[in-house]
């Protein structure tokens, strides 16, 4: 592939800021990333700072953890705002959720966009998150809102689609016959876990475990110690580096082509 310069993104803080890498997270449940970051600040303070948590309801542990380390944190209502995606059966009700999800999500970025006004601006924001985005939160953090995703979301099928996508895709890679497992770390585009892929963390083996909800259960906790940390720590590193650009080039799936250092990668960025 020959990537066309003027076709470039860079990613990374606004003028390669001296400052501390200032990082918002939402979240959903454990805490698990939520807690990497925090031990990046721990680390080293001068580089990386988490600055605001914010979650989609009241009860998600990463709401303790935020708390404990003493990190403005917001709850939320989505639930009661917008219903069940579930529940949702048809597809004017379906339009009718996105609708509300949306305009929750919207409320969601002005009042990050007027906390920003008092206390700074954030430069990346991460999710450990359990809500698509959609409108102006997914406008304004373009470029600068990162996901993980339990699965390698390199793995293709016959047409160039993500098969390793959705909520459940660690059990999904154990009942195709896959004997390892990895986390994903990509950029939040408004696809459906399509966006460009910036870093995969260490494959972890299945070590004969069935793809059985337990089990699979079982595989996506060793993976939160054994790649997921380490990916995300990567991304973090390299975003705030201004190591991270965007290739005008495609992979077979659509997704821009990832440069680590000026480099193209191939489909999944770095992979540790």
């Amino acid at each position: 592939m020959t990537p066309r310069q003027h076709d470039h993104i860079a990613l990374g803080p606004a003028g390669g800021s001296s400052r501390p890498l200032r990082i918002g997270v939402l979240v959903s449940a454990t805490g698990a990333n939520l807690s990497t970051l925090l031990a990046l600040q721990d680390r080293e303070p001068e580089a990386f700072q988490v600055c605001l948590v914010a979650s989609h309801g009241s009860t998600a542990k990463a709401l303790e953890v935020a708390r404990g380390a003493g990190v403005e944190t917001w709850t939320g209502d989505f639930d009661a705002h917008c219903g069940l995606a579930s529940q949702a059966v048809d597809e004017a009700g379906r339009a009718r959720y996105r609708e509300r999800a949306r305009a929750w999500h919207d409320g969601l970025d002005a009042r990050i966009a007027a906390w920003e006004a008092v206390d700074g601006p954030l430069d990346l924001l991460v999710l450990a998150y359990h809500r698509w985005i959609e409108g102006n939160l997914l406008d304004r953090f373009h470029g600068r809102l990162v996901n993980q995703h339990p699965a390698d979301l390199s793995v293709l099928d016959a047409d160039g689609r993500r098969q390793l996508v959705g909520n459940d895709p660690v059990r999904l890679a154990m009942a195709a016959g896959h004997t390892a497992t990895r986390t994903s770390c990509f950029l939040v585009d408004g696809t459906k876990d399509g966006g460009p892929v910036l870093c995969m963390g260490a494959s972890v083996p299945t070590d004969g475990r069935a793809a059985t909800p337990e089990d699979a259960w079982e595989q996506e906790l060793l993976q939160k110690t054994e790649s997921d940390r380490p990916c995300l720590e990567w991304t973090v590193r390299a975003f705030a580096a201004g190591r991270l650009a965007l290739s005008g080039e495609t992979h077979p799936d659509g997704s821009r082509v990832v440069l680590v250092d000026g480099q193209a990668t191939a489909l999944g960025g770095r992979r540790l």
